[in-house]
């Protein structure tokens, strides 16, 4: 069967998504030069590291501990001393705190849940008053303020006072800021704006090296440790996204698919978003290319296919048979072609590690989303507007976190079981309600843009519809729908304990991003050109400063 002609311009529709803003920035990127070399650094953090290893160890009295404990993992270097903090939350879980102070007792509670360790929310009924509410006597004490704000956010359903928690110390915080010491006032802002559990490590860590060297919040050798890590981290990465920039470059995409969003920096961004250490490299580079391929057959779907080209496309995908490929128009011959010949290279990375299975629950999970992204196209073709469980039971796939969980796995050092593939991909609690966030965060994100173009209904539009309410209100109540589910993403993660830390904490990395992405009812990642762009800067370009500047 001959490949279909294209369609004349004017009879499909376009994204108009803005071209790329990097291009070949990261091919050609030299990096800053710096007082001391990344050599020096790296023998230096050798000694810094055994140093702060030697402090955790000796580590007596609990608070401390903790406190300790809480900058490690803010400043990003937490995994260099995972034995270490697993061992003093063993001990400081076993201990009696009722005699602690909010502060304490918040601070323990936080990073206890943090590590899948059981307790309960209970420990927080001594500070309510006899009409349930939290006492006035706490309304002044910011440092206490901030460590119940940020436990809050680990609450799970039907934990009543932990949404108490989160309203109360989040008006008082607001009155205070303006009577706050300088150094409170920056990480009060950041905790109001995104919490910290549901904050990028990168970015996060870098956030923090930012204020405690301004303000000297923490000891020095620890903040020097951080400074070197992350410089150290950056080089990395920056090798990463030159690797993925080049092998995308040679696609060429932005030249024989001109309609597709050209994001490949900031996909690359969103992989490092789910892991960035080290260790990690060979499953962020293999990650890097999945990603940018999901979206730009979400783009063939959403912003360019006809109906009549996407039943082929789907039909071929379904079937992965290059034999059948021919009967595609050129564009969508293109792409199958990459799409193909890049999972049979990912097949081969990981034959030598007996890992190439690990490729067949891919595509399984990409033969799924292509029949549900065929759906969304159907329904858009007939602007059927679904009620919201009907839009959801097919908008779920389309969100995609369970192939992106696939995706994350592929290069990972980890043994990983059929069993925990199995386990992903039926779709359990704790990904059903990631996807849920993912599908609502997106929709409130950029429902007002992808309304412009004939477009399958969004989330918010079916509330509306079903509810006979304004798509104001919709937002409002799919909001709260977002915030019930992050409870449920705390709840089972924590009842997941079959699941090893290490494979559930990609999964609650990748709704960080989307968190982040869709933060202000915008999509950064399809308009890049601002925030986006500023945020990249900060994490794989620019070096922190390693001598301060006093």
């Amino acid at each position: 069967m001959e490949a279909l002609p294209l369609p004349m311009k004017d009879a499909r529709q376009f994204g108009d998504f803005h071209p790329t803003i990097w291009g070949d920035y990261f091919v050609n990127y030299s990096p800053l030069e710096s007082k001391m070399s990344l050599e020096e650094q790296k023998q230096r953090n050798e000694g810094l590291q055994i140093e702060i290893r030697k402090i955790l160890n000796d580590a007596i009295d609990p608070l401390q501990s903790l406190e300790l404990i809480d900058s490690i993992q803010r400043l990003g270097v937490a995994y260099h001393f995972e034995k270490e903090i697993n061992d003093i939350l063993c001990r400081v879980h076993k201990i009696n705190i009722d005699d602690c102070d909010l502060y304490a007792i918040a601070l323990h509670f936080r990073l206890l849940r943090q590590q899948r360790y059981h307790i309960t929310s209970d420990v927080f009924n001594r500070f309510l008053d006899d009409n349930g509410d939290f006492q006035d006597c706490l309304s002044n004490n910011v440092k206490a303020l901030l460590s119940l704000y940020e436990a809050a956010y680990l609450g799970f359903p039907d934990e009543d006072i932990l949404e108490k928690a989160k309203f109360f110390s989040r008006i008082q915080l607001k009155s205070l800021i303006c009577k706050m010491d300088p150094s409170l006032v920056l990480m009060v802002r950041n905790s109001l704006e995104i919490p910290l559990v549901r904050r990028i490590d990168r970015l996060k860590a870098q956030n923090f090296i930012e204020i405690y060297d301004k303000y000297r919040l923490c000891d020095q050798k620890l903040l020097d440790f951080a400074k070197f890590d992350f410089n150290i981290l950056q080089t990395i990465h920056q090798e990463e996204v030159r690797i993925i920039t080049e092998w995308w470059k040679e696609l060429g995409f932005s030249k024989h698919l001109p309609f597709l969003r050209d994001r490949i920096v900031e996909s690359y961004f969103w992989m490092l978003a789910t892991y960035s250490e080290p260790c990690y490299s060979h499953g962020r580079v293999i990650m890097s290319k999945v990603m940018p391929l999901v979206v730009a057959t979400d783009d063939i779907y959403d912003a360019y296919g006809t109906l009549e080209e996407l039943e082929l496309f789907t039909s071929v995908i379904e079937r992965w048979d290059l034999d059948r490929v021919s009967m595609l128009p050129e564009y969508m011959q293109q792409f199958f072609l990459v799409l193909y010949n890049t999972f049979k290279d990912i097949e081969d990375e990981l034959a030598p590690q007996q890992n190439s299975f690990r490729v067949h629950y891919l595509k399984d999970e990409f033969k799924r989303m292509a029949r549900a992204y065929l759906q969304e196209s159907k329904w858009a073709s007939a602007k059927y507007v679904p009620k919201l469980e009907e839009h959801l039971r097919v908008t779920l796939i389309t969100a995609g976190y369970s192939l992106i969980t696939c995706a994350s796995y592929l290069g990972m050092k980890e043994v990983i079981s059929k069993d925990t593939y199995e386990w992903v991909t039926s779709l359990p609690k704790i990904l059903k309600s990631i996807n849920i966030v993912g599908r609502l965060m997106n929709d409130i994100g950029s429902y007002q843009n992808e309304q412009k173009r004939n477009h399958v209904a969004s989330s918010i539009q079916c509330y509306a519809k079903e509810h006979g309410c304004s798509e104001m209100e919709a937002c409002k109540k799919l909001k709260e729908m977002v915030e019930d589910h992050w409870k449920i993403i705390n709840r089972e993660f924590m009842s997941t304990d079959y699941i090893p830390l290490s494979l559930i904490k990609p999964v609650l990395n990748l709704i960080c991003f989307t968190d982040f992405v869709y933060k202000d009812t915008t999509d950064i990642y399809t308009d890049s050109s601002e925030f986006m762009k500023e945020t990249i800067a900060k994490v794989l370009i620019e070096p922190v400063l390693v001598f301060r500047k006093d």
